[in-house]
């Protein structure tokens, strides 16, 4: 009996230190004013190839802001208007996917502008 318990508690020794590695690591966090350097560059890349007229990569460029969009967080009234903001992006999204290239600009730019706004909100 006593071989069996050592062996249980061994086991279970071992499964504690596998799942607590794991389970609390903490996740890197980068500051939210690089976040928002990085998705105001991205949006101005999607700026850039509005002339080329290729929908599908001006959707996938509204798409990698609209992303890192989703890494800004602080409290609750920002994250309110962050998601306002990254709704912008997502009709500007949608009407780069049915060639509405001015329509898309112009959700840009005031998506844009909602990022430059956000840090008052922290």
């Amino acid at each position: 009996m006593s071989i069996k318990k050592a062996f249980i508690t061994i086991s279970l020794f071992f499964a504690m230190l596998s799942l607590s590695a794991t389970t609390f690591a903490k996740e890197a966090k980068i500051d939210n004013a690089q976040i928002l350097k990085e998705v105001d560059a991205q949006i101005q890349v999607a700026l850039d190839a509005i002339p080329s007229g290729d929908s599908t990569d001006i959707a996938t460029k509204i798409k990698n802001a609209s992303e890192l969009a989703s890494g800004l967080s602080a409290n609750y009234k920002f994250e309110f208007e962050r998601d306002k903001v990254v709704s912008k992006l997502k009709k500007a999204r949608e009407l780069t996917k049915k060639s509405d290239f001015a329509g898309a600009e112009k959700e840009l730019k005031e998506a844009r502008e909602g990022f430059a706004g956000l840090p008052k909100f922290q």
